[in-house]
């Protein structure tokens, strides 16, 4: 999500972008996202000053915790960037996420970072069917055991033995 900010006239520009997640610097992998990510960037320019407000979407693709299936989960983020030349030399750069310094003269910007850290941020840690628009699905509600398909065998803990002898004393014989 690059911008040429020689490119930039006063008052508002609109940008438009289509990318993959390797554009976005999102690795291979890490993130199983149907089709590209679409990103629509509006940036006011007033002399010196440059503020972005933009949104990006994007359907990602994961697993459901629950019943292990896939599942379509849309993201859609919001984000507000203001931009300054030069950094002060009390500031770190980790104060304000929204802040970012544009050091001596750069003719290009790449947004591809903070963009996908906003992507990355809406993913729901314990992604499951039941968050998605549709709902939960059949699998959802039944106990984790019948949807692997395991017996489970009951086991009586051998260290409660003694208890159980003394409420039953008739077991005992």
């Amino acid at each position: 999500m690059k911008i040429d900010l020689r490119e930039l006239k006063d008052g508002e520009n609109i940008f438009e972008f289509d990318e993959t997640p390797e554009e976005l610097h999102i690795p291979d992998g890490t993130l199983p996202i149907k089709g590209t990510i679409h990103s629509r960037l509006v940036i006011y320019k007033i002399d010196e000053s440059i503020t972005a407000k933009g949104a990006s979407t994007c359907t990602v693709l994961p697993e459901c915790a629950r019943c292990l299936e896939p599942i379509t989960f849309p993201i859609e983020v919001a984000y507000t960037f203001v931009f300054r030349k030069g950094q002060p030399q009390y500031q770190d750069e980790e104060d304000d996420e929204t802040l970012i310094f544009l050091n001596e003269g750069p003719d290009e910007i790449d947004l591809g970072n903070e963009v996908k850290d906003y992507i990355l941020l809406e993913l729901p840690m314990i992604p499951t069917c039941a968050a998605t628009p549709n709902g939960p699905c059949d699998k959802y509600d039944q106990p984790p055991i019948e949807i692997l398909g395991a017996k489970q065998e009951e086991r009586l803990d051998p260290r409660w033995d003694a208890l159980r002898a003394l409420n039953n004393p008739k077991e005992q014989n």
